[in-house]
């Protein structure tokens, strides 16, 4: 009975602990992957502040250092580029000794994204496209 017990108690801990052990044992989030999180937050984000979280610190503070207004303006400006840009593909993803690059193409240009590990995560650096953008 004291065996029974026991094991009913090892299978009810086990269980209960097995959606943080999966959770746990998923693999890092790729540079692909943080950049299409990125757009998707993007295409939400109602100002640029939205979206400091994912911006690596140097161009974080960059964006802190601009007049509000100024912000809001760029923002405005960039949204609309953008929504013009179309779906976002990336088609090459090429590791870097800071984090990443990424080879993007879109509706009417190509790009590179430039990506940074800080703090354990994937961080926005930089976007620069060519073509009509």
């Amino acid at each position: 009975m004291m065996l029974v017990r026991r094991v009913l108690t090892l299978g009810l801990v086990l269980a209960l602990a097995a959606p943080a052990l999966a959770r746990a044992e998923q693999p890092p989030q790729s540079a692909t992957e943080f950049y299409q999180a990125y757009r998707k937050a993007f295409a939400k984000a109602q100002k640029i502040e939205d979206l400091l979280p994912m911006m690596a610190a140097s161009r974080r503070a960059q964006v802190e250092k601009t007049p509000a207004e100024d912000r809001k303006m760029m923002f405005g400006m960039v949204k609309e580029m953008t929504a013009e840009q179309g779906e976002v593909k990336v088609v090459k993803e090429t590791a870097t000794a800071n984090g990443a690059e990424l080879a993007v193409q879109a509706k009417d240009g190509t790009g590179t994204v430039t990506l940074v590990k800080e703090g354990g995560g994937w961080k926005l650096d930089k976007e620069s496209w060519k073509g009509k953008m």
